[in-house]
Protein backbone atom coordinates (compact mmCIF):
# COMPACT_ATOMS: atom_id res chain seq x y z
CA UNK A 1 0.00 0.00 0.00
CA UNK A 2 2.84 2.36 0.68
CA UNK A 3 3.84 1.54 -2.47
CA UNK A 4 0.65 1.96 -4.33
CA UNK A 5 0.14 5.16 -2.77
CA UNK A 6 3.30 6.74 -3.30
CA UNK A 7 2.89 6.08 -6.69
CA UNK A 8 -0.48 7.23 -7.35
CA UNK A 9 -1.97 8.79 -10.24
CA UNK A 10 1.04 8.15 -12.25
CA UNK A 11 1.18 6.63 -15.79
CA UNK A 12 3.82 3.77 -14.76
CA UNK A 13 2.64 3.37 -10.98
CA UNK A 14 5.43 1.26 -9.40
CA UNK A 15 6.62 0.80 -12.72
CA UNK A 16 8.93 3.76 -12.08
CA UNK A 17 11.03 2.14 -9.10
CA UNK A 18 11.91 -0.35 -12.48
CA UNK A 19 12.40 2.31 -15.10
CA UNK A 20 14.65 4.26 -12.69
CA UNK A 21 17.08 1.67 -12.60
CA UNK A 22 17.01 1.09 -16.25
CA UNK A 23 17.77 5.04 -16.65
CA UNK A 24 20.79 4.84 -14.39
CA UNK A 25 21.73 1.80 -15.50
CA UNK A 26 22.07 2.97 -18.96
CA UNK A 27 24.19 6.10 -18.24
CA UNK A 28 26.28 4.32 -15.90
CA UNK A 29 27.68 1.22 -18.99
CA UNK A 30 28.04 4.56 -21.24
CA UNK A 31 30.10 6.61 -19.38
CA UNK A 32 31.98 4.59 -16.78
CA UNK A 33 31.98 1.34 -19.29
CA UNK A 34 34.16 3.47 -21.81
CA UNK A 35 36.19 5.17 -18.52
CA UNK A 36 37.23 1.79 -17.14
CA UNK A 37 37.63 0.19 -21.18
CA UNK A 38 35.01 -2.38 -19.94
CA UNK A 39 33.06 -4.42 -22.39
CA UNK A 40 29.28 -2.92 -22.49
CA UNK A 41 27.46 -6.00 -21.69
CA UNK A 42 29.40 -7.04 -19.13
CA UNK A 43 29.47 -4.03 -17.54
CA UNK A 44 25.65 -3.51 -17.51
CA UNK A 45 25.26 -6.85 -15.95
CA UNK A 46 27.64 -5.57 -13.05
CA UNK A 47 25.99 -2.48 -12.52
CA UNK A 48 22.64 -3.47 -12.85
CA UNK A 49 23.19 -6.27 -10.21
CA UNK A 50 25.36 -4.07 -8.32
CA UNK A 51 22.88 -1.28 -8.06
CA UNK A 52 20.23 -3.78 -7.27
CA UNK A 53 21.58 -4.37 -3.88
CA UNK A 54 22.69 -0.98 -3.33
CA UNK A 55 19.50 0.30 -3.14
CA UNK A 56 17.99 -2.02 -0.82
CA UNK A 57 20.98 -1.61 1.34
CA UNK A 58 21.17 2.73 1.04
CA UNK A 59 17.38 2.30 2.26
CA UNK A 60 18.29 0.79 5.02
CA UNK A 61 21.15 3.21 6.36
CA UNK A 62 18.23 6.11 5.48
CA UNK A 63 14.85 5.92 4.53
CA UNK A 64 14.13 2.66 6.70
CA UNK A 65 15.39 4.81 9.76
CA UNK A 66 12.61 7.22 9.74
CA UNK A 67 10.27 4.15 10.28
CA UNK A 68 9.08 4.76 13.92
CA UNK A 69 8.86 8.77 12.73
CA UNK A 70 6.64 8.13 9.53
CA UNK A 71 4.30 5.92 11.41
CA UNK A 72 4.05 8.67 14.59
CA UNK A 73 0.83 8.68 13.95
CA UNK A 74 -0.29 5.30 14.09
CA UNK A 75 2.01 4.67 17.22
CA UNK A 76 0.63 7.73 18.87
CA UNK A 77 -3.43 6.94 18.40
CA UNK A 78 -3.07 3.26 19.02
CA UNK A 79 -1.32 0.27 20.71
CA UNK A 80 0.04 -1.69 17.52
CA UNK A 81 3.17 -3.44 18.15
CA UNK A 82 6.21 -0.91 17.16
CA UNK A 83 7.92 -4.57 15.31
CA UNK A 84 5.04 -4.84 12.96
CA UNK A 85 6.06 -1.46 11.16
CA UNK A 86 9.66 -2.68 11.45
CA UNK A 87 8.57 -6.13 9.22
CA UNK A 88 6.56 -3.83 6.83
CA UNK A 89 10.07 -1.21 6.45
CA UNK A 90 11.63 -5.06 5.63
CA UNK A 91 9.20 -6.09 3.06
CA UNK A 92 8.96 -2.96 1.33
CA UNK A 93 12.65 -3.20 0.50
CA UNK A 94 11.83 -6.82 -1.02
CA UNK A 95 9.01 -5.69 -2.64
CA UNK A 96 11.31 -2.79 -3.94
CA UNK A 97 14.05 -5.68 -5.18
CA UNK A 98 11.32 -7.62 -6.83
CA UNK A 99 10.64 -4.59 -9.09
CA UNK A 100 14.06 -4.14 -9.71
CA UNK A 101 14.50 -7.76 -10.88
CA UNK A 102 12.16 -7.33 -14.09
CA UNK A 103 15.74 -5.40 -15.33
CA UNK A 104 17.82 -8.58 -14.42
CA UNK A 105 15.10 -10.93 -15.93
CA UNK A 106 15.12 -8.92 -18.80
CA UNK A 107 19.49 -9.19 -19.26
CA UNK A 108 18.82 -13.11 -18.86
CA UNK A 109 16.39 -12.65 -21.80
CA UNK A 110 18.66 -10.45 -23.99
CA UNK A 111 21.84 -12.68 -23.07
CA UNK A 112 24.04 -10.63 -21.37
CA UNK A 113 23.74 -12.70 -18.04
CA UNK A 114 24.05 -16.12 -18.58
CA UNK A 115 22.62 -18.28 -15.28
CA UNK A 116 24.95 -20.82 -13.68
CA UNK A 117 24.35 -23.47 -11.26
CA UNK A 118 25.25 -20.90 -8.99
CA UNK A 119 22.53 -18.62 -10.13
CA UNK A 120 20.46 -20.82 -7.53
CA UNK A 121 22.43 -19.44 -4.70
CA UNK A 122 20.50 -16.10 -5.00
CA UNK A 123 17.75 -17.29 -3.33
CA UNK A 124 18.99 -18.25 -0.03
CA UNK A 125 21.61 -15.11 -0.35
CA UNK A 126 18.77 -12.40 -1.04
CA UNK A 127 16.78 -14.35 2.35
CA UNK A 128 19.76 -13.71 4.60
CA UNK A 129 19.55 -10.30 3.25
CA UNK A 130 16.54 -10.24 4.18
CA UNK A 131 16.97 -11.16 7.59
CA UNK A 132 19.32 -8.93 8.12
CA UNK A 133 17.23 -6.20 7.59
CA UNK A 134 15.35 -6.75 10.47
CA UNK A 135 17.72 -5.81 13.03
CA UNK A 136 18.89 -2.85 10.76
CA UNK A 137 15.97 -1.30 10.81
CA UNK A 138 15.15 -1.75 14.16
CA UNK A 139 18.46 -0.29 15.45
CA UNK A 140 18.27 2.65 13.00
CA UNK A 141 14.41 3.14 14.00
CA UNK A 142 15.07 3.47 17.51
CA UNK A 143 18.69 5.76 16.72
CA UNK A 144 17.66 8.06 14.15
CA UNK A 145 14.33 9.20 17.03
CA UNK A 146 16.37 9.36 19.52
CA UNK A 147 19.29 11.17 17.81
CA UNK A 148 17.63 13.84 15.15
CA UNK A 149 21.15 14.86 14.05
CA UNK A 150 21.94 10.80 12.95
CA UNK A 151 19.85 10.81 9.99
CA UNK A 152 21.34 13.98 8.28
CA UNK A 153 25.14 13.12 9.41
CA UNK A 154 24.06 9.51 7.25
CA UNK A 155 22.99 11.48 4.45
CA UNK A 156 25.67 13.45 4.37
CA UNK A 157 28.26 10.10 3.76
CA UNK A 158 25.76 7.92 2.30
CA UNK A 159 27.06 9.58 -1.57
CA UNK A 160 30.73 8.87 -0.23
CA UNK A 161 29.98 5.17 0.63
CA UNK A 162 28.48 4.59 -2.93
CA UNK A 163 31.74 5.70 -4.57
CA UNK A 164 34.11 4.21 -2.15
CA UNK A 165 32.52 0.74 -2.51
CA UNK A 166 33.27 -1.39 -5.75
CA UNK A 167 29.38 -0.73 -7.30
CA UNK A 168 30.80 0.98 -9.94
CA UNK A 169 33.78 0.03 -10.65
CA UNK A 170 35.72 -3.54 -9.47
CA UNK A 171 37.94 -4.63 -6.42
CA UNK A 172 40.85 -5.61 -8.65
CA UNK A 173 41.00 -1.83 -9.92
CA UNK A 174 42.39 -1.61 -6.33
CA UNK A 175 45.97 -1.59 -5.15
CA UNK A 176 48.06 -0.74 -2.52
CA UNK A 177 46.75 -0.10 1.52
CA UNK A 178 43.50 1.41 -0.50
CA UNK A 179 42.11 -1.96 -0.60
CA UNK A 180 41.67 -1.11 2.67
CA UNK A 181 38.55 0.38 1.56
CA UNK A 182 37.29 -3.22 0.58
CA UNK A 183 38.46 -5.18 2.99
CA UNK A 184 37.15 -3.52 5.95
CA UNK A 185 33.66 -2.12 4.23
CA UNK A 186 31.02 -4.18 5.57
CA UNK A 187 28.72 -3.06 2.42
CA UNK A 188 30.69 -4.82 -0.58
CA UNK A 189 30.75 -7.85 1.70
CA UNK A 190 26.75 -7.42 1.40
CA UNK A 191 26.62 -6.36 -2.03
CA UNK A 192 28.98 -9.50 -3.68
CA UNK A 193 27.29 -11.81 -1.81
CA UNK A 194 24.34 -11.71 -3.49
CA UNK A 195 25.67 -10.18 -7.00
CA UNK A 196 28.01 -12.80 -7.49
CA UNK A 197 24.99 -15.28 -7.52
CA UNK A 198 23.02 -13.12 -10.03
CA UNK A 199 25.93 -12.82 -12.02
CA UNK A 200 25.99 -16.61 -12.16
CA UNK A 201 29.66 -16.84 -10.41
CA UNK A 202 30.72 -18.84 -7.50
CA UNK A 203 30.45 -17.41 -3.63
CA UNK A 204 33.02 -16.57 -2.01
CA UNK A 205 33.75 -18.73 0.96
CA UNK A 206 34.74 -15.60 2.70
CA UNK A 207 32.49 -13.42 2.01
CA UNK A 208 29.83 -15.71 2.69
CA UNK A 209 31.29 -16.40 6.32
CA UNK A 210 31.93 -12.73 6.85
CA UNK A 211 27.96 -11.79 6.25
CA UNK A 212 26.55 -15.23 8.39
CA UNK A 213 28.83 -13.65 11.28
CA UNK A 214 27.35 -9.71 10.39
CA UNK A 215 23.47 -11.28 10.56
CA UNK A 216 24.40 -13.03 14.01
CA UNK A 217 26.25 -10.28 15.49
CA UNK A 218 23.64 -7.36 14.18
CA UNK A 219 20.60 -9.88 15.94
CA UNK A 220 22.17 -10.18 18.71
CA UNK A 221 22.92 -6.20 19.26
CA UNK A 222 19.43 -5.62 17.50
CA UNK A 223 17.31 -8.05 19.95
CA UNK A 224 19.12 -6.29 22.66
CA UNK A 225 18.54 -2.31 22.01
CA UNK A 226 15.22 -2.99 20.71
CA UNK A 227 14.23 -4.57 23.82
CA UNK A 228 15.88 -1.78 26.19
CA UNK A 229 14.28 0.95 24.06
CA UNK A 230 11.58 0.37 22.13
CA UNK A 231 9.38 1.00 25.13
CA UNK A 232 10.87 5.12 25.16
CA UNK A 233 10.18 5.68 21.22
CA UNK A 234 6.77 6.79 22.11
CA UNK A 235 8.41 10.05 23.77
CA UNK A 236 11.03 10.67 21.18
CA UNK A 237 8.46 10.78 18.01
Amino acid sequence: MDIVQSYRRTFLGPLWITLNLIIFAIAMTFVYGALFAMPTREYAAYIVCGMMLWLWISALLTEVGQTFMNYAHFLKGSLIDKSMFIWTAAFRQVIIFAHHLLVYIALILLGVITPTIYTLFAFPAVAVLFLMSIPIIALAAILFARYRDLPRLVSSIIVVLMLITPIFWEPSMMTGWRTLLIDYNPIYYLIEFVRRPLLGQQPDPLIVTVVLGMTLVLWLAGSLLYRRYERYVIFWI
